[in-house]
């Protein structure tokens, strides 16, 4: 293991190869069905053929620049363990945060009822399934007093949130969440309209929020591998937010509702100028991320 291992990294430094450390230990963690702590307990550990050939083909992969999480079918966001393959957005950890803000916000708010949660976009399911998972614990709270309606637009990207959502929750959990294909949210003429206009609490999203100029900046694994739908915005990276913030209003619960908006900083001004504008909030707040970058939005309305 030792020395398989550290010529992996040596070969992943030299090609340039991003956290080519990282690359070598969870590739080799893989095909050894080990974690990366045992991966050094075993560090002289002999390698079988069968061993061998699965990291050369995943060694290979990486090499052409192939997200680890694609390589692997697998991402991790907070507690849980997702599946993800090539066409769907590999979760961020910076997105964690959103899930954090959410539980504060709802926690002074236990006393309205039952709590009615929209993501819009959901891709993998990371932040529904995650919310799904953890809400009980976070809220002190039963399943019967919440429920998650997650949308989509696309249909293969759609069947893996349910598919993660299945497979992580168990089924009181996975009861409470529905799985909604639509742009964006659902229109005024249907039967999701009429049953949750203005009973929505909470609205969640980490949208495209990638200007034209930006995306022709990205590293070569994200432009290359990853959906550029799920990505790229338009020229300002304020499009996709626009129409979010126009098609929401009548689901907005008059007693409480939270937006919570995934964003990169240099869109924080302008997103909050035009949420002034389109909803007319309470309150509008920034909060920061990890490395001290606007990250998400809160708009109270």
């Amino acid at each position: 293991v030792k020395s398989v291992l550290e010529w992996a990294i040596n070969y992943f430094k030299n090609k340039n190869i991003p956290q080519p450390r990282l690359s070598a230990e969870l590739l080799l963690s893989s095909a050894l069905n080990l974690n990366r702590i045992n991966l050094y307990l075993n560090y002289n550990r002999i390698l079988n053929q069968q061993e061998l050939g699965i990291y050369k083909k995943y060694i290979l992969k990486r090499l052409e620049h192939v997200p680890i999480q694609y390589i692997l079918k697998e991402a991790y966001f907070r507690k849980i363990k997702l599946y993800v393959e090539r066409g769907v957005l590999i979760p961020r950890p910076e997105t964690e945060l959103i899930v954090e803000m959410a539980f504060q916000l709802l926690k002074g708010n236990l006393d309205r009822g039952k709590i009615n949660i929209l993501e819009i976009g959901t891709g993998s399911g990371a932040i529904a399934v995650s919310i799904a998972y953890e809400i009980g614990n976070e809220l002190k709270i039963s399943d019967s007093s919440w429920q998650i309606i997650a949308t989509e637009n696309n249909t293969d990207v759609l069947e893996i949130a349910e598919k993660n959502a299945k497979s992580i929750l168990d089924s009181s959990k996975f009861e409470n969440i529905k799985f909604i294909e639509c742009d964006l949210v659902p229109e005024k003429d249907s039967d999701f309209f009429k049953q949750y206009k203005k009973k929505i609490n909470l609205i969640i999203s980490n949208p495209p929020y990638i200007s034209e100029e930006d995306y022709g900046n990205l590293p070569r694994e994200v432009k290359e591998y990853e959906p550029k739908s799920a990505l790229l915005a338009g020229k300002t990276g304020l499009e996709v937010y626009e129409k979010i913030l126009s098609k929401i209003k009548s689901y907005l619960s008059p007693d409480l509702c939270y937006i919570l908006f995934e964003i990169d900083s240099k869109v924080s001004i302008p997103l909050k100028e035009m949420s002034e504008d389109i909803i007319s909030p309470k309150a509008i707040i920034v909060e920061k991320d990890h490395n001290q970058r606007d990250r998400i939005l809160i708009i109270e309305t």
